[in-house]
């Protein structure tokens, strides 16, 4: 995205990190908490494959925006980390990537993360997040992903 559009920017992802606390302290959540005192003007989250890939409860949304939130479960990590993210970044505009579908029916939830990326979607209309939901986009699903599938993700999970 950065490249694409000549943007100045940072990607600050770090591979293998998850929504909910599923893999302990690796989460997207912890990445923002590190960039804490850095202004941006755009912060862009994608997650929840790894919280499927670990089989993380879905958990549900809550009520309001003061309830007590559950960083086990991948809602309870997408609400912690979206009220982060707004208290912290108040300046900046927000965006979710809503994951791709991935062929790999022998690891987690892999096959059918469809569940997580619902939650995601009620989530993030109650916070006020647009996303980019490439799971339900069948065209880039059926048609870019397939094309060559091990030059476009090399181990059908990660895009090369």
């Amino acid at each position: 995205i950065i490249e694409g559009n000549k943007m100045a920017g940072k990607n600050k992802g770090v591979s293998g990190a998850s929504i909910s606390n599923c893999r302990k302290t690796n989460t997207v959540l912890a990445q923002l908490q590190a960039e804490s005192k850095t202004k941006y003007d755009f912060v862009i989250i994608h997650g929840g494959v790894n919280d499927a890939w670990d089989v993380a409860p879905v958990g549900t949304m809550t009520e309001g925006f003061d309830a007590e939130l559950d960083m086990s479960t991948f809602a309870g990590g997408l609400e912690t980390t979206f009220k982060y993210a707004k208290e912290t970044f108040k300046d900046a505009q927000f965006g979710y990537i809503i994951n791709f579908k991935i062929n790999r029916s022998d690891v987690g939830k892999l096959a059918d993360m469809s569940e997580y990326f619902d939650m995601a979607k009620q989530i993030c209309d109650k916070w006020e997040i647009p996303y980019l939901d490439l799971y339900n986009d069948e065209d880039f699903n059926n048609n870019v992903l397939k094309y060559k599938e091990y030059t476009n993700l090399y181990d059908l999970i990660h895009p090369s």
